[in-house]
């Protein structure tokens, strides 16, 4: 009965890896650079973003993810974009966490109006399954007896591999595209352990295989008035690993540059109202922006009955660099005068 269990409780494992592989987020807007290395740098700024997602809450063992991304410009022409992002995924029995640094040269296009980010993201991704990584009330394997004293019942399982992505981020004043691939090794992560007990102890592999996964997103800031007090912003993110594909629509409005309320549709999925206000700063270098977003997935799919909604916050911090320093040097004490 106990290999019965768990062996229901990894195809469970199985499945959900394979159709949510990558974390998903309703505000997507403000996590560019996890999607989008090309990203890296593109405000100008350090900017810092932390996000924190409860999905399907009231769902034993739901998909729980937060993250922190941080970025920063370098460079004479704050051409040079570097920075990282941690993910932490976590599904049932089952962990995922992403560690990434990410780095994009920019250049200007469109006589200064535009500006193309080319990055790259590499780092490492850890899997860990069994029992108390994930969510939930996962202490221990579901089973009938005890299972600790079952060598046919694997112990917690982890492995790290690889990782990196590639990607393409276009933006001007008003709009935004990019296009981007994670995972791009699309290698397996395997890891393998013996049970404590058993004579001899029974060994247990573990294979996840990684999916390359490939991300096209974009916007438009559409200034209604002319004069930014009422800015409607519609955006879009397509993702896909080539087998399962996803399509997420979000129209906001900024009123006043404080507020912001609008609504997200995830095709065959939810609909998700969300709202945010905004705090500008100024300072000696110029205006810095504090962002808090929240947002509240009603679920659409067959699992409407199964759970209360989707809870999702996301606080975002820009402060500005300033003009670099220029250094200008000379070879003889002479040139001065």
């Amino acid at each position: 009965m106990n290999r019965i269990l768990t062996t229901l409780g990894f195809a469970m494992i199985g499945y959900a890896a394979m159709a949510q592989q990558d974390p998903q987020f309703t505000q997507y807007m403000f996590n560019r650079m996890f999607e989008n290395p090309g990203y890296t740098g593109s405000n100008k700024s350090l900017c810092a973003t932390i996000i924190h997602r409860q999905q399907w809450t009231g769902f034993d063992g739901n998909p729980v993810t937060s993250g922190i991304t941080l970025d920063y410009a370098l460079g004479d022409k704050r051409q040079h974009g570097v920075g990282i992002n941690i993910m932490i995924d976590d599904l049932g029995f089952e962990s995922t966490r992403h560690y990434r640094a990410n780095y994009a040269y920019h250049f200007g296009v469109m006589d200064g109006a535009g500006d193309i980010g080319i990055g790259v993201s590499i780092g490492a991704i850890s899997k860990i399954i069994g029992p108390g990584s994930g969510t939930g009330n996962n202490t221990g394997w579901l089973s009938t007896q005890t299972w600790q004293n079952d060598p046919s019942i694997p112990p917690l399982l982890k492995k790290n591999a690889f990782d990196a992505g590639l990607g393409v981020f276009f933006s001007t004043e008003k709009m935004h595209f990019g296009i981007a691939s994670g995972h791009l090794a699309a290698n397996n992560v395997n890891g393998g352990q013996s049970s404590p007990i058993g004579n001899p102890p029974q060994p247990h592999k573990m294979v996840y295989a990684l999916a390359r996964h490939y991300y096209i997103i974009g916007g438009y800031d559409w200034d209604i008035a002319g004069d930014q007090e009422w800015v409607l912003r519609p955006s879009f993110l397509f993702k896909s690993d080539a087998a399962i594909t996803q399509f997420d629509l979000n129209a906001n409005i900024l009123m006043k540059q404080r507020f912001w309320v609008g609504a997200s549709y995830r095709l065959q999925d939810a609909i998700a109202p969300v709202l945010g206000y905004q705090q500008p700063f100024n300072t000696k270098y110029g205006q810095s922006k504090l962002r808090i977003g929240l947002s509240y997935d009603v679920t659409t799919s067959q699992l409407k009955n199964y759970n209360n909604g989707t809870y999702e916050a996301v606080v975002n911090y820009c402060h500005p660099l300033g003009k670099p320093n220029h250094v200008v040097g000379h070879e003889d004490v002479r040139n001065f005068f």
